[in-house]
């Protein structure tokens, strides 16, 4: 039970995460609106870690399991925010839909938790051409819409790669504990990174942009976060990461009634397909032995 509930509340708290992202830029530049959040998450993850009575971990496999996890809160994250100001946020969400085919193959060659069927196959041709119209709809009415397009799939990627690592780390941390570490050692990188972009607060900021930035640090990074290292630590990556072949249909809804984000026909029909192929990927036993017994009825007749 506990489980479906930390499940079903990472799904609600991601769907509002790209909106949350797209407000918290407004009068903040995308590296000042990013490197708050996280530095703000940071410090307010060790009063929840003393609260928790859970010491950071320091040791070996700790860091590796902390310089895993950036790579999704680092580069994944630099990613999006560079990528979300040339696309909505709906759109960002179902690109990250593709993170559980991502996961899966990622997983195949490095945990062995995958297998490669024609059936996986076929679902992934499906989603492919359901991106290619989400895209192509997309960069029909922005000439500067494959600028985020290009900045959510790296995104992806990095997001991908991260919950396989912190799989194959196995470091046994509390989800808490992988949290603060995470977050502190991503907030190294920022740091460095920091004379590249700067800090730039401006004297007249936004009551939405600080209500955006609220909501990422507590609950899209201490909440969210700390609830996805903790179902990632009994499940599989992959299996994980279907929460964002879910969200996507929410993320769309609060797009659409609190930003006034629109999409053409033919781009829904896209985020569809897109869907549908995931899904085909992620529930493929079911569909593999109906495509064998169909097959084998073909040869024998």
């Amino acid at each position: 039970m506990v489980m479906i509930l930390a499940y079903l509340t990472v799904i609600l708290i991601w769907s509002g995460t790209p909106l949350a992202i797209q407000l918290s830029q407004q009068g903040l530049d995308f590296y000042t609106a990013l490197v708050l959040r996280m530095w703000l998450a940071a410090l307010l993850s060790l009063p929840v870690l003393w609260l928790l009575r859970q010491p950071l971990a320091l040791h070996k496999a700790a860091l590796m399991s902390y310089l895993a996890g950036s790579v999704g809160v680092y580069g994944a994250m630099l990613s999006v925010y560079w990528g979300s100001l040339f696309i909505p946020s709906g759109l960002i969400s179902v690109m990250y839909g593709l993170s559980p085919m991502l996961s899966g193959a990622i997983a195949y060659f490095w945990l062995k938790e995958r297998e490669l069927t024609p059936v996986r196959l076929m679902a992934l041709l499906l989603a492919l051409a359901g991106l290619a119209l989400v895209v192509s709809a997309r960069t029909a009415i922005d000439g500067d819409a494959w600028r985020g397009i290009v900045g959510t799939l790296l995104s992806v990627f990095f997001f991908a790669w991260s919950a396989v690592w912190v799989k194959k780390t196995n470091a046994g941390l509390h989800p808490m504990v992988q949290t603060s570490g995470t977050l502190w050692f991503s907030s190294l990188l920022y740091l460095i990174t920091l004379p590249i972009f700067g800090i730039h607060i401006p004297d007249d900021w936004s009551l939405t942009s600080q209500l955006g930035l609220s909501y990422l640090v507590v609950l899209g990074s201490i909440v969210g976060f700390m609830l996805y290292f903790y179902i990632l630590k009994y499940l599989s990556a992959a299996r994980v990461t279907l929460i964002t072949l879910i969200s996507p249909v929410l993320a769309l809804t609060w797009g659409n009634l609190l930003n006034d984000e629109s999409f053409q026909l033919v781009a829904l029909k896209g985020a569809a397909l897109l869907l549908v192929g995931l899904g085909l990927y992620q529930w493929n036993p079911s569909f593999h032995r109906v495509f064998k017994k169909t097959l084998k009825r073909k040869i024998l007749n």
